[in-house]
Parts: structure tokens; sequence; C-alpha cells
């Protein structure tokens, strides 16, 4: 039995230069034998932007432009940032690239190239990373075919990576798939997680999961999978680079600033006040001298507010200042969720249960948005105050 080894080309996120801040992602996907998906999602500064912008990409091959396309797209009112994508169909081949976004007098632009390469059998997609997964695909800003996520064009992670990726024209009930990744950096392997066999039932999968990244230090990391077919001896790897980002608990962390839910509103009155900014950070630092003078409590919640953004951020506002990323930020992940999921015409409703003190929390999709809205709970303060609120919900569904 002979190997065959085949490095698709690292296709890694993208800096735009210029005077609008940005990433762009490329990324592809196959559609049928010789046709494939290039996709370009991309996450703009909503603080770079007018009120409109304009996307140009164009696209070369062998010297000669093969694709140019644009089209104008409106900036949301309130957007924390700008999570959007295009997409183009295209042959195997190898492509240069021009990504160009415009707005207000300003404009940021980036090059790089895309390689496909097909083969007869065991075919990969890129490697793509996630910020979120959505249950329902048909929520998601970005879905390939019942997998719905928000991408995460920056490639940068804190605490845990998220990450998929498509295999296609493998033999069904005949290929075995071996799978596995290790990463490296600056060309040392410094994780590696446990081969899985995965039985080939369809001729086409998606495989996904998340990787903890909590034993990594700050800096740049390349990671790979391979993907084995046993019976016909092939193997094929894709890689993406990404960036480990975690901030270090210091006196200016922003975070520190974010006192909504546990200031008294007449600290969050005194404090929004100030406008001298060394003032403000002297009043901060006396705030959290007497909130936490054992040093122990902001740590958590400092992890909790980015597990929030993580988890309950949309392409409008961050998971901190949602309903679900504001009880997450004081109580934690709860013990237990109950879900109920109705036509889609209604509303889908989640119940957050707390062992401890037995705290319920009852969460609605008020606009089949994936936002759920705080509606009841036994707790007061928080939503329409229902002591007895098992008798008002019936939830048959559990997490």
């Amino acid at each position: 039995m002979s190997w065959y080894h085949l490095v698709i080309t690292i296709i890694t996120e993208v800096a735009l230069s210029g005077g609008i801040g940005g990433f762009v992602d490329p990324i592809y996907f196959k559609l049928g034998k010789g046709v494939y998906l290039i996709g370009f999602p991309y996450t703009l500064s909503p603080a770079d932007l007018g009120r409109d912008y304009e996307l140009t990409i164009e696209i070369y091959s062998g010297g000669k432009r093969v694709l140019l396309e644009s089209e104008k797209k409106k900036v949301p009112d309130n957007a924390v940032y700008i999570v959007d994508g295009h997409e183009v169909v295209a042959r195997p081949g190898k492509y240069d690239v021009m990504f160009r976004v415009s707005s207000a007098g300003k404009e940021s632009s980036a090059t790089f190239p895309v390689e496909i390469v097909e083969h007869e059998r065991l075919n990969l997609s890129s490697l793509v990373f996630v910020s979120r997964f959505y249950e329902d695909p048909s929520r998601a800003p970005f879905h390939r075919g019942d997998l719905g996520f928000l991408p995460n064009p920056s490639a940068s992670f804190s605490d845990t990576l998220r990450y998929f990726f498509e295999i296609y024209d493998v033999v069904p009930d005949s290929s075995r798939l071996v799978i596995r990744w290790y990463m490296e950096k600056d060309g040392k392997l410094v994780a590696r997680g446990t081969p899985r066999v995965i039985p080939a039932k369809l001729a086409s999968m998606y495989y996904m999961g998340n990787i903890p990244l909590s034993d990594l230090d700050n800096g740049r990391y390349r990671l790979t999978f391979e993907v084995v077919d046993i019976p016909y001896g092939l193997k094929r790897t894709v890689s993406r680079e990404f960036t480990v980002s975690r901030q270090e608990l210091a006196m200016d962390d922003d975070i520190r600033y974010f006192i909504d839910y546990i200031a008294t509103p007449e600290e969050l009155a005194e404090f929004r006040s100030i406008k001298d900014e060394n003032r403000r950070k002297e009043w901060i630092e006396k705030f959290w001298m007497r909130k936490d003078p054992a040093g122990t409590f902001y740590p958590v919640f400092r992890q909790r507010v980015l597990e929030a953004d993580a988890k309950f951020s949309t392409p409008f506002k961050k998971g901190r200042y949602t309903d679900m990323g504001k009880v997450y930020i004081l109580f934690g992940m709860p013990d237990e969720i109950r879900r109920e999921e109705i036509d889609v015409a209604q509303k889908s409703y989640q119940m957050w249960i707390y062992y401890s003190n037995n705290m319920k929390f009852v969460f609605y999709d008020q606009f089949n948005t994936g936002e759920y809205r705080l509606t009841a709970s036994n707790v007061p303060g928080f939503g329409n105050y229902i002591q007895d609120i098992d008798q008002y919900f019936d939830f048959n569904g559990r997490e």
C-alpha cells in the first residue's frame, strides 16, 4: 500500500491595509466535480465607515483578469462590528485575488493567492475558523447545509478555537477515515489531538469541533488536520495559521470599566458623570478595591465577560450586552438548559436552571434571529417575576 500526501496551500486570514480596519478570510468548498465555491468572509470596523461601503473583488489567473464584481452595502445602525461575505464560483487552479473596500473617501485593500487542487478521490475544503456555531442554520449569517456558523476572519482566539472543514469524494460504506490534528509554533510541535476513526456513510461530510487553548501562550500557531482513508491508502492535510491573544490582567483592562451589572444605580450615575480620563481611572480602581479587596472576584468576572462575548455576540451587539450575556456574567454557566423548539412562526424558548438557590430564567427568540431575550424568571429583577415558574412553562427538550 502506498500513501499519497497532499498539503493544500495554506490559506490564512489577511489584514486589510488602508484607512478601513478589518480582515478577509478566503475559504473554499466543493460544489461538484471541477466546480468550487470561493467565499470571502470579512470583518470591518464600523467606526471607519460612513453610512455605506462598496466591496470590489478582482480575480486574476495567469496574469489575466477573469472576474470583477462589486456591490454596495449599508452599514447597520449601532453595529459593534460587521461580519459579512461575498462568494464566487471557480474551477480548480491558481488565482490572485484583489479585495478592496471603500467608504466615505477612505479605502483598504489586500492582495492574496488562492489555490484549489482537486483529486479523483478524497478532497478537502479549506479549514474554516468559527466564532460561533448555530443550532438552527436558518438563523445563522453563514451556513453550509445544516451547519450554521459565524466565521472568525481575524483568526484570533483567547480560550477556545472552533473549526470545521468538509471532506469529499470518499466511498460510502467502504472508506474508513482516520482524522487527527496537531499544532506547531515556530516549526515545533506544541499540541496533538487523539486520532479519531470515522466510518464514511456518505460521499461527502463535514468535520467540526473545538480545541481548548488554555495551555497555550500568546502567539502565532499553525493548526493542521490530517485525513487518512485507510482502505484506499490516501492521505490529505489542510492547515491554517491562527493567533492566541489573551490579555493580561492589567489595571487598565477595559473590562474593569464594564460595571453595568455589578454597580449600584448611584455608583453608575457618579461614574458616568466623570469626563476626565485620569479621574475615571482613579474612580474605577477605588470601586474594585471596595468590590474585590482580595482580588479573587475580578478574574472570574472578567472571564465570564469574555465568554459572554464569544458565546452570545451578534453582528450588531456584543454578547455582554445581551440578556443571556447578562445572566451568564452574573451567575455563570447554567447547570441545565431546557429548550422548547416550536413552529418557526412562533417563538423558541430556553430555560436556564441553576441548581443552587433553584434559580430559573426563561429566554425567547423574539424575532427568530438567534438572539434570545429574557422574558421571565423566579429571581426578582430579572424579567417578569414568576415564583412558580414551572407552572407557566413546560419544557421538554434538554441539553
